[in-house]
């Protein structure tokens, strides 16, 4: 398999990727593009993503792009991925599917940048919303499923939520007890922190994201 990525410290749908091909011990051959610069869509239009956006998983010259699409296609053969009761394995993916398609105010005060960290702030009202959303789903996990994982086994969901911890960290966000102890979890996860030692390797800056 081929998984082209982007920026280490910067792109969370590289890192879960990444992630899940880890936590599944597949080998892959990592390529690297540069986000956020010209040429960049193309380059990876060129490699076999259509959509020229990372990540973009290869296998056999077939390709598949969309980090959701990446795992609903590796689940075919790693029923792990997800849990393996229905109405969890449900759930995991509706979190997912909502965090993936939502979040966007979160998002867009919050660049992923895994090496900067910023001092605490009050936030608009549209991003505390979004805090306290991703809080509630980490807390309803909590009170629902037995160990540190948001669904009792280690899957999908909480390489999702990954970088999201990493946003959090980097913001210094307030969370409850509950939500702080999952953003601990999830941080100290040895290939959550692979990734994190990788970022700090990562000599790429994108201006936008460093303020």
């Amino acid at each position: 398999m081929q998984l082209v990525i982007g920026n280490k410290n910067y792109s969370s749908w590289s890192m879960r990727a990444w992630l899940l091909l880890r936590f599944l011990d597949i080998p892959f051959e990592e390529t690297n593009v540069d986000l956020y610069v010209p040429g960049t869509r193309e380059k990876v239009k060129a490699l076999g993503g259509e959509t020229g956006l990372v990540p973009m998983l290869k296998e056999d010259g077939f390709c598949v792009w969309d980090t959701f699409a990446i795992a609903e296609y590796l689940y075919e053969r790693y029923p792990q991925i997800w849990p393996s009761d229905p109405h969890s394995r449900a759930r995991a993916r509706s979190v997912c599917a909502e965090m993936s398609s939502g979040l966007s105010a979160l998002r867009n005060a919050m660049p992923v940048n895994i090496r900067l960290r910023k001092e605490a702030k009050k936030w608009p009202a549209d991003v505390q919303a979004d805090v306290e959303r991703v809080s509630e789903i980490w807390r309803n996990c909590a009170n629902q499923y037995p160990g540190p994982w948001l669904f009792g086994d280690f899957c999908a969901a909480d390489i999702f939520f990954a970088p999201v911890a990493t946003r959090f960290q980097t913001y210094s966000v307030a969370l409850d007890e509950a939500s702080k102890n999952y953003q601990q979890v999830i941080l100290a996860h040895s290939l959550v922190q692979e990734w994190i030692e990788m970022s700090k390797d990562d000599s790429s800056r994108i201006d936008n994201f460093e303020h």
